[in-house]
């Protein structure tokens, strides 16, 4: 398969949407990529306040027609 797309990815900001219930984690990044033709879907979240050790941002790889879910990624 000849994409010139093939192994990249992109995030867009994820806004509040009327389903999200009440103490969970959502991303606060969507996005897709397409690695050897095949189109995943990625959650990233943003850790506001790293302590020593712990990353500023962790993203989760979703199955093709998966799309991220809460509490994906905890810190």
């Amino acid at each position: 398969m000849n994409n010139k797309y093939d192994n990249t990815g992109a995030f867009w900001p994820r806004g509040k949407k009327e389903n999200d219930q009440a103490g969970k984690k959502y991303p606060a990044f969507e996005g897709k990529m397409t690695v050897g033709g095949q189109l995943y879907y990625l959650g990233l979240w943003v850790n506001e306040k790293p302590t020593e050790g712990q990353p500023k941002m962790s993203f989760k790889i979703n199955k093709p027609g998966e799309k991220p879910k809460g509490d994906g990624v905890p810190f």
